[in-house]
């Protein structure tokens, strides 16, 4: 039989894997839904060549998503089968799913997508070699996005009012950059945060 742990069994120490791999920092890219995280993160990848650490989920792939590329897509057997086996440094479930990092989707500059659970996770085990970046949007932007995309009103009224509570900036131990995600360009969003973990990287060498 399958049991989840308690989460925070799951969160093992991330910060000797950074130093074994020689990551000074990850960024973690924290906000709700639609807020434009995931095509900040793109665009990191592309304009300055960070690598995407992949979260692995049992949600179904939306339209246009590649298994491997976007997520790791896992039957809930398969998922809790690893769980057991200690396979992810945070795991969490939303909407009825679960999601979690792999320790082997760790990459060197890597950009971590979590919720405020995971993020504050990743703080409690690697202190100052996570750099936190918070992305919100107006809860109608954020709307307008989810129905564009496909999905059922339904889903998406549900999702405003869980993220409502869930997203709160209260809910973070720590947030390093607020980014707005309305009148700015993907492109300039990505630059602001580029700008900001190089110098969060400068600040952390000086301090250590």
């Amino acid at each position: 039989m399958l049991i989840v742990p308690n989460k925070r069994s799951l969160c093992v120490s991330i910060c000797d894997i950074m130093r074994k791999k020689d990551v000074t920092t990850v960024i973690v890219l924290a906000g709700a839904s639609a807020s434009g995280k995931t095509e900040i993160a793109k665009k990191l990848y592309q304009a300055y060549g960070y690598t995407k650490c992949i979260t692995t989920t049992t949600r179904n792939p939306r339209m246009n998503e590649v298994d491997g590329k976007d997520y790791h897509f896992l039957t809930e057997d398969v998922f809790l089968k690893l769980v057991n086996e200690h396979a992810f440094y945070e795991v969490t479930s939303y909407n009825g799913y679960h999601y979690g990092i792999q320790k082997k989707d760790v990459n060197v500059q890597g950009v971590v997508i979590v919720d405020p659970n995971g993020a504050n996770a990743l703080i409690d085990q690697a202190k100052n070699d996570v750099f936190v970046v918070y992305v919100e949007t107006k809860e109608e932007e954020r709307k307008k996005r989810m129905i564009s995309r496909g999905d059922h009103l339904d889903q998406v009224y549900e999702r405003l009012q869980h993220d409502a509570n869930v997203f709160k900036r209260e809910n973070f131990k720590r947030i390093d950059l607020v980014l707005t995600n309305e009148a700015h360009s993907l492109d300039e969003l990505a630059e602001d945060v580029h700008e900001a973990y190089q110098s969060y990287l400068k600040q952390h060498q000086i301090n250590t």
